[in-house]
């Protein structure tokens, strides 16, 4: 059964398809006749992740979904964090972590960051995971470096959002796009995962995030060795890490 905002259900034939999947088109007759405003909260948010917070609110995708999983395969210059289009927003309340009077994410047990300065942290961990040229694991070990380093700071040197300019300026440029497809679409998918992440605030410090990445890597390594196909693998990864796994 899926269930509907006002308590009804979408009910599920023999197989566990949704009743409402029209089998000659693969198409969702509620949505066709009635809109995206009609569908149950959790068709209507898919393939969307959405985290909120005092800053505002952020949407990654699941790449279970097909289409999202093809897009880390388009070339693409740079990644850059965006405004949502209306096509991921405009589909009424969302769905997700709501952080929105919660602390801030902490940088180590015991110590909170501030958002402007774990907004820098995030958006420049985007951007070395990105990086052309170097195998995911490489990217994220340098991910993982700056980020223990910063993981030291104390209010007594300085402030925390010069400190984590200097880590990552440290590290230099990342140079040109991967011209490897298959790579550069696992690092932008480790992007994704860290964008808006949950564990942010569910963990005890920007190390449970790194770790985070390291797991959802060795589950994308492990589909990998299944049959080598990369879409397939990071769609397999995300079933597991978002759909099905307890958080």
């Amino acid at each position: 059964m899926i269930p509907f905002e006002d308590g009804s259900i979408a009910a599920r034939d023999a197989h566990g398809t949704c009743a409402f999947l029209d089998g000659t088109n693969g198409l969702c007759s509620i949505h066709r006749a009635h809109g995206v405003q009609a569908l149950p909260v959790s068709c209507r948010m898919f393939p969307r992740l959405v985290l909120q917070d005092a800053r505002g609110t952020f949407i990654s995708l699941s790449h279970f979904c097909p289409t999202a999983a093809a897009l880390l395969f388009e070339p693409c210059d740079d990644v850059a964090v965006v405004e949502a289009p209306a096509a991921l927003a405009d589909i009424g309340e969302l769905d997700g972590l709501d952080a929105r009077q919660a602390w801030p994410p902490l940088l180590r047990p015991g110590v909170l960051m501030d958002l402007a300065s774990y907004g820098a942290w995030e958006r420049r961990a985007l951007s070395v995971l990105t990086r052309g040229g170097a195998a995911p694991r490489e990217t994220l070990a340098a991910l993982a470096e700056a980020t223990a380093g910063l993981a030291a700071w104390t209010p007594g040197s300085g402030e925390l959002l010069d400190a984590v300019d200097a880590r990552f300026d440290a590290l230099g440029s990342g140079g040109a796009e991967d011209a490897d497809r298959d790579r550069a679409a696992v690092k932008r998918w480790l992007a994704a995962r860290l964008f808006g992440a949950w564990i942010a605030y569910q963990g005890d410090g920007l190390a449970a995030t790194i770790a985070y990445l390291r797991s959802c890597l060795e589950t994308v390594e492990r589909e990998l060795a299944v049959d080598g196909g990369t879409l397939d693998a990071i769609r397999r990864s995300d079933l597991r890490i978002l759909h099905r796994a307890d958080p």
